[in-house]
């Protein structure tokens, strides 16, 4: 049995703390001792909670402050954990210095975002400074990691995996009746690089789109105003349904004839993944992460970032021939099942953390100072 305490400063659910949550669930399965620190009165508190994980509901609101600093200090002397993990950046700083007090004996940092790390000394420190080992949730992300000056010996790529029992495979063509539209979905945070502008764009280009789709889009954020404005504008209004953030989308996701995710930037993509655990074939652009889950013509279409009319193509494809998209969600669903599993991320992630308890690890103040 391994002790762990897991950092996640960021109020929001967005894939990130539904990963960092999937995580959680197998190492308790498998008998690990956890614990969290989490922004209070979040999504990612109350779900930790019910999973059985001891939670610590703490702000973390800067990364250089001293009441930052004690606040990781005070948490991790009553813990005493064995490993650190930061499964977001803000408490990398203040958590590493109060970690070297308390006898911890690994640190690692979850980066699942493929953008570029900043310029500055502050991020040269966060990422190179004591850290044990950097996890990326795809190769793509290494790769950005490595051209920011990361050593690649200090950089592991394990794939997210979930738990595929509670979305059952499609096992029979949806075949609509004459008139009936296809459902075109997604869930996503509704933030500028999830691309959801190009959707409606592409949405407005489809000839006949009021008679042959429904566009169904699960979740909310700051685009949300922007993209109802955007299909009022284009008198899509009859097209597109905003269904909100939904705390459990398992049930639109069985829903959908198809998934579609036009990302601008992507590490690896959660909601993809959920979607080929549905048996759902995906349309999505070939940025970051996204061709490591999606292989273009077996399990879905990969288009161009930013390209609305190729986005249209793909989506009119799909709809027009439903024992293709059929074909597609089982090599998706397939794919989930070979490669993408809890119990094979949760394996990867135990055999990592047991190298560095390891009588012969050596200590991360030498090797990595």
């Amino acid at each position: 049995m391994m002790s762990f305490l897991f950092v996640d400063t960021e109020p929001d659910w967005r894939g990130g703390q539904d990963q960092l949550l999937t995580l959680l669930r197998g190492l308790i399965l498998r008998g690990h001792r956890l614990h969290l620190i989490c922004h209070p009165r979040t999504l990612l508190e109350e779900r930790a909670r019910e999973a059985g994980v001891k939670v610590h509901a703490i702000a973390i609101r800067s990364e250089i402050g001293l009441i930052s600093f004690f606040r990781m200090l005070v948490v991790l002397a009553r813990v005493r954990p064995q490993i650190l993990a930061f499964n977001t950046p803000r408490a990398i700083l203040p958590g590493n210095l109060a970690s070297r007090l308390t006898g911890v004996r690994a640190r690692i940092i979850f980066r699942r975002v493929n953008f570029p790390l900043r310029k500055n000394l502050l991020s040269r420190l966060k990422y190179n400074w004591g850290i044990d080992c950097i996890v990326t949730v795809s190769e793509s992300i290494r790769q950005q990691l490595e051209a920011d000056g990361v050593p690649g010996c200090r950089i592991r790529t394990i794939y997210e995996g979930m738990d595929l029992n509670p979305l059952p495979r499609r096992d029979a063509v949806i075949l609509h009746r004459s008139g009936e539209p296809a459902v075109a979905g997604t869930v996503a945070h509704f933030s500028q690089e999830k691309g959801l502008r190009y959707l409606v764009e592409a949405a407005s280009l489809i000839p006949d789109v009021h008679t042959r789709l429904r566009f169904v889009l699960v979740g909310d954020g700051i685009c949300r105003r922007d993209l109802e404005l955007q299909v009022r504008n284009r008198g899509l209004e009859d097209c597109f349904h905003f269904a909100g953030f939904q705390k459990r989308p398992a049930p639109y996701l069985t829903s959908f004839d198809f998934f579609v995710l036009p990302s601008l930037s992507e590490g690896l993509s959660s909601a993809i993944l959920s979607a080929l655990a549905a048996s759902l074939p995906v349309i999505a652009t070939n940025v970051g992460g996204i061709p490591e889950l999606v292989q273009h013509e077996v399990n879905g279409l990969l288009v161009p970032p930013a390209d609305p009319v190729a986005l249209a193509i793909a989506i009119q494809r799909l709809a027009e021939n439903p024992e293709e998209a059929f074909r597609m969600g089982r090599q998706g669903r397939l794919r989930a099942e070979r490669q993408f599993t809890l119990q094979r991320m949760i394996l990867q992630f135990e055999q990592l953390c047991s190298t560095f308890l390891s009588p012969a690890a050596p200590a991360s103040e030498t090797d990595h100072a």
